[in-house]
């Protein structure tokens, strides 16, 4: 197995969204026990498979709520690209406090699973909140 340089972006970013109280070592440990986890699972490279998944639950868009002449009014807006991995982790993050297992590494991985799959909540998550863009892009500010 190949092990992923402990100075990756993106094992820090998801470090970093899971990190509580400070305890970076916790979340550290959390990370690289969940690419494990991976690796058991599906007897592959656990990295692109955590790329894959990310980028596959990541939104492109978010819909903003906006008063335009006393009126509410729902508006998409574009994402950066780390927005995008922010709302992609926080989505599967949320979706995999729902899966079975006892620790929140194994419970990320199976999620990662499922999204690699196309079976999880935050890939319709995703196409919830693109179905409302679409729906409200007459509202969308032009330059």
């Amino acid at each position: 197995m190949l092990i992923p340089p402990a100075s990756d972006p993106l094992l820090h970013f998801l470090a970093s969204s899971l990190l509580n109280h400070g305890k970076r070592a916790r979340a550290e440990r959390i990370v690289s026990r969940t690419l494990l986890y991976i690796h058991a699972l599906t007897r592959a490279p656990p990295l692109p498979i955590l790329r894959h998944a990310l980028i596959t639950a990541s939104p492109a868009v978010k819909c903003i709520s906006q008063k335009r002449s006393g009126k509410g009014v729902v508006r998409p807006a574009a994402l950066t690209e780390k927005q995008r991995i922010r709302a992609g982790i926080s989505a599967v993050l949320a979706a995999s406090k729902n899966k079975s297992g006892k620790r929140v590494e194994e419970r990320l991985a199976r999620e990662i699973i499922a999204v690699v799959n196309g079976d999880s909540k935050a890939i319709t998550d995703k196409e919830l909140a693109h179905k409302q863009a679409m729906v409200n892009r007459g509202n969308a500010l032009v330059k």
